[in-house]
């Protein structure tokens, strides 16, 4: 009888410490969707910007209006694009000509793209683990389970 309640005993303390599992492991895998969409939306926003670049030429000249605060516009003309001000983290923009400004956001597509896929493959990681967890957990209820018939 007593081999019964110790076999328990450590089936119960193998269930607190997969749900303790299961918790860590969900938790980082909401942190790791989070990544991936702060992610996504940067690269999604790099690439419009490396878009309107590479027309840099063709939107010289053109008219359009520049939207100001409370509903206010005012119509403006693009000049001839030679540089721009490029976003370089921190807070700080640079100037930089056009080209350099294209290769600048090109390579940080890049990163985000490598950084993305290893997200992206952290995050089937743990989907497993997570299913793994759950299915040892119900094999271990399963077992208490015929313990107490």
């Amino acid at each position: 009888m007593e081999n019964g309640q110790d076999n328990r005993a450590d089936a119960e303390e193998i269930m607190m410490q997969l749900r303790y599992l299961q918790n860590i492991y969900s938790q980082e895998y909401e942190n790791i969707e989070n990544n991936i969409a702060t992610y996504t939306l940067t690269n999604a926003a790099i690439n419009r910007n490396i878009e309107l670049l590479e027309k840099s030429k063709e939107i010289e000249g053109a008219r359009m209006m520049i939207g100001g605060e409370g509903g206010a516009y005012v119509p403006a003309a693009i000049s001839k694009i030679e540089n721009v001000l490029t976003y370089v983290g921190a807070g700080y923009m640079i100037e930089k000509p056009v080209e350099k400004a294209l290769e600048f956001l090109r390579e940080n597509g890049k990163r985000g793209d490598e950084i993305l896929s290893k997200l992206n493959a952290e995050k089937r990681k743990i989907e497993q683990n997570l299913i793994d967890i759950q299915y040892k957990s119900s094999a271990l209820q399963s077992q208490l389970a015929g313990t107490q018939e």
